[in-house]
């Protein structure tokens, strides 16, 4: 299934109109869900990173990003602390001037993860996924000017740590961006 979407997204990138690049960097409230996280709490991190967009009509684009993303849940006096480099591939639909819906599959690649204690001491996370596979929808509003506002909810379909704990990677991501051009003569 993510094959064939990527496959189709690729093909759908190489008829796109004029590509346009930008920056992002904003907020995570990340948590994880399953059967194993009764009491967890919310952390608060970091995204930033690059975007492009590629025009495949008057109101549809495909908006893939590379980004840094905090991530990772408090369980009681712990707080797990898990980074990825996330790459989203948005579907993006115009619904009016400036305002589009999105949705799309998000991958992660786990590059840290860790444990700190009530008292600030970190250990290594064991057993953490390699990689999160999941979705992400959201809405974005784009200024004429080149600025752009996103607000993306996404869930990953893996458990986050592979070791029988059922606990599944969501997250709520706020952020700003700019378009550095337009990718067109207009």
């Amino acid at each position: 299934m993510f094959l064939t979407v990527t496959m189709f997204l690729c093909v759908a990138v190489a008829q796109a109109q004029g590509p346009r690049f930008g920056a992002k960097a904003g907020v995570n409230i990340a948590g994880v869900n399953g059967d194993d996280t009764d009491g967890t709490d919310s952390r608060t991190g970091l995204n930033i990173g690059g975007v492009a967009s590629f025009d495949l009509g008057e109101i549809f684009s495909i908006q893939p990003e590379v980004t840094y993303s905090m991530r990772g849940f408090g369980d009681g006096e712990f707080t797990i602390k898990i980074d990825y480099v996330d790459v989203p591939v948005m579907g993006d639909v115009e619904i009016a001037e400036g305002l589009s819906l999105q949705g799309g599959p998000v991958l992660g690649f786990n590059i840290s993860g860790t444990v700190e204690d009530g008292a600030g001491n970190e250990s290594d996370l064991e057993d953490v996924s390699t990689l999160n596979v999941g979705a992400g929808i959201g809405v974005q509003y784009e200024f004429e000017f080149g600025l752009f506002i996103t607000a993306r909810y996404d869930t990953a379909f893996n458990d986050v740590i592979d070791n029988n704990f059922d606990a599944k990677n969501n997250n709520i991501g706020l952020s700003v961006g700019w378009w550095f051009d337009s990718g067109s003569d207009e």
